[in-house]
């Protein structure tokens, strides 16, 4: 792959942002996170909201709507993690989001039921689901990371089903095994996350790269968990330095053309 003048072009614009590290690290297995790393959850998030906002509050306007996908997302990060906590069940999170949204821009939801809840939640659902798209660079970089020595695997927060059929929906090369926090008895950040992933497949986690969008969440759990770190900054946050220790990359091209791979016996 480095042959190619295509990644020859990519990895020399790689690394000018400050902050950005050059690729020293040597590993044999990749583990990599899902949302926001192989598929488009935010793009397909905001389609999927501004369509459904057209029926849930058909009264906001086209700037008021977008004001209501902020708060969204807001609520989408308390009661995901309320949920990644055990203190609601996947569908509890998912009324309750819909309810926070619905109350912030004046609708009553005292007497909506649990059963409105859900066949509102659906029409955001059904939207989201045919806007699930992989990012561009996933398909060739997923080639090249099948060629791991020891493999590559997906570790994801998240309902187990729900994670299953966005892997399914990139239509990858081949379908690399996925972690959920029902696989691992644990939610990212926990370091029991990135460990049991590693058990489960077998790996030694020093000699395993966790690539993730999320610097906190992602790199620096892996790392804090004994795994090597790496933040996809797919946004290029100007001014942002990685950590120590931490590898910054701004497309998965960046891994494609780096000397990643330790090849030695095991």
């Amino acid at each position: 792959m480095d042959h190619d003048p295509r990644y020859r072009e990519r990895r020399a614009d790689s690394g000018r942002l400050p902050g950005s590290r050059v690729m020293t690290m040597r590993v044999k297995a990749v583990l990599l996170d899902l949302d926001g790393t192989l598929l488009d959850h935010k793009g397909a998030a905001e389609k999927a909201f501004l369509a459904a906002c057209l029926q849930w509050l058909p009264d906001l306007d086209e700037e008021a709507r977008y004001e209501a996908h902020t708060e969204w997302q807001r609520l989408e990060a308390v009661h995901m993690r309320a949920y990644l906590d055990k203190t609601m069940t996947f569908q509890e999170q998912r009324r309750a989001r819909l309810r926070g949204v619905l109350s912030a821009y004046g609708r009553e939801t005292g007497a909506v039921s649990d059963d409105q809840a859900d066949d509102l939640f659906t029409l955001y659902l059904r939207h989201y689901e045919n806007s699930w798209a992989a990012y561009s660079d996933v398909p060739e970089v997923m080639r090249f990371l099948g060629g791991a020595p020891a493999g590559v695997a997906v570790l994801s927060n998240g309902d187990r089903a729900q994670q299953e059929a966005k892997l399914a929906s990139l239509r990858l090369p081949s379908t690399p095994p996925l972690f959920t926090p029902s696989d691992v008895s644990a939610s990212k950040p926990n370091p029991t996350s990135f460990l049991g992933a590693c058990e489960r497949m077998g790996w030694e986690p020093s000699e395993v790269l966790y690539v993730g969008d999320d610097l906190q969440g992602d790199a620096l759990a892996a790392a804090a968990a004994g795994l090597r770190g790496c933040w996809l900054d797919r946004q290029q946050t100007y001014g942002a330095a990685a950590p120590e220790g931490i590898l910054r990359v701004h497309s998965l091209f960046d891994l494609a053309t780096a000397d990643l791979f330790d090849r030695s016996a095991a």
